[in-house]
């Protein structure tokens, strides 16, 4: 497993720093940037809860993660052969109904396995390493060979990452739980807002990613407008990876110590503290100290959020939690977000987008923190 995060993540490191810069290249406008991301995002908020779902109620969900990598390698090779926007609509849309599901399938697939003594984080930090790696190799790459190269390497290591996987023999513990309980999946999706624990984690990451949507969409091209280059913006993704290394371990002990609503609270509070520096310093510097922050910010965020849902989703769903979250709310946010950032962008550029994320992240974090908190019983109804 941790040589599939190791390959899996990795293939990310080749694609997400310079997929915007890609579309740019393809002369698309901020606008059409937007509603590519607004396409995928309709599409996946509908595909992961579904295949989730099937992910959760057959005997080897491994065969749908490594039909849905397959299928995704594919597409994204044949979405940098395109430079016609519909064309790239299309595309993303297929490959966004295939690949959403991989994210939180590959994290229920890993929890399935891990114990006490290793936990989450010692196979999630192998997958910080994949990207550090392949962020740095993907600069140097663009550089000689083209953009076109990154899709090459990201498709050659989900090939990997199926291989791998046929490798893995243990039978996952969400499968044996659901089998014991199988609520109906409208009684799961009401848990998101009837249980305060997770009302506040729906809430929390709501105005987290409401507001951080635009920012991750435009920063390579920021980082274009202050002067980067692309094997600068490729470093820029790098190191902040091979930070998360040694912290995703500490991340396991702390979660384990102080529970996981604290040490994602405190991630992001980590997050908007940074974001508040690139506001007062617009700059190349500020920009590369935030990502070194990000850091620090993602292991404990990458490791605190999921046991964080899958800790408090119902019995034998985490799988289907993992999917409502992180791929169908996310999406639904990003349908009206995505186009709406990148109108923002082409009219005032992306500095105002860093406000917006810092103040969200703030607000995030508030909420967090105060869903977490035990209510004040009341003396009359003790009585």
């Amino acid at each position: 497993m941790r040589t599939y995060y190791l390959l899996w993540t990795g293939a990310g490191g080749f694609i997400f720093p310079f997929i915007t810069l890609f579309y740019a290249q393809q002369g698309l406008s901020g606008t059409q940037i937007g509603w590519l991301a607004t396409i995928g995002s309709l599409v996946a908020l509908i595909s992961a809860p579904l295949i989730g779902r099937i992910s959760d109620n057959i005997s080897n969900p491994r065969r749908i993660l490594q039909f849905c990598l397959f299928g995704s390698s594919l597409l994204i090779l044949l979405l940098s052969q395109q430079s016609a926007f519909v064309w790239m609509a299309l595309i993303i849309a297929a490959e966004s109904f295939i690949g959403a599901p991989v994210f939180p399938l590959s994290d229920a697939q890993a929890l399935s396995i891990s114990n006490e003594k290793e936990g989450f984080g010692s196979i999630r930090l192998w997958g910080s390493l994949g990207w550090a790696i392949t962020a740095f190799v993907g600069g140097w790459m663009v550089t000689r060979a083209g953009l076109v190269s990154v899709f090459i390497g990201y498709a050659a290591l989900y090939v990997l990452c199926i291989i791998v996987l046929g490798r893995i023999t243990t039978q996952p513990k969400l499968i044996q739980q659901f089998r014991e309980h199988r609520p109906p999946l409208r009684l799961i999706v009401r848990s998101l807002v009837n249980e305060r624990v997770l009302l506040g984690l729906t809430i929390a990451l709501t105005i987290f990613w409401l507001s951080n949507i635009g920012r991750h969409q435009f920063e390579t091209l920021y980082m274009k407008q202050l002067g980067a280059n692309e094997q600068l913006i490729g470093w820029a993704y790098t190191y902040p990876a091979l930070l998360e290394l040694p912290i995703m371990l500490w991340a396991d002990r702390l979660v384990r110590k102080y529970g996981a609503g604290k040490i994602l609270s405190a991630s992001l509070l980590i997050e908007g503290v940074s974001l508040l520096g690139i506001v007062f310093f617009p700059t190349m510097t500020s920009l590369l100290i935030l990502r070194a922050a990000s850091g620090l910010y993602y292991s404990l965020y990458a490791i605190a959020s999921v046991a964080y849902a899958v800790e408090n989703a119902p019995k034998g769903q985490g799988a289907t939690i993992l999917s409502l979250y992180y791929v169908t709310l996310n999406s639904i946010i990003a349908l009206a977000v995505a186009p709406l950032s990148g109108v923002l962008f082409d009219r005032m550029g992306a500095y105002p987008l860093y406000i917006i994320a810092a103040i969200g992240t703030l607000v995030a974090w508030l909420a967090l923190v105060i869903s977490q908190k035990k209510p004040v019983p009341n003396p009359a109804q003790i009585i």
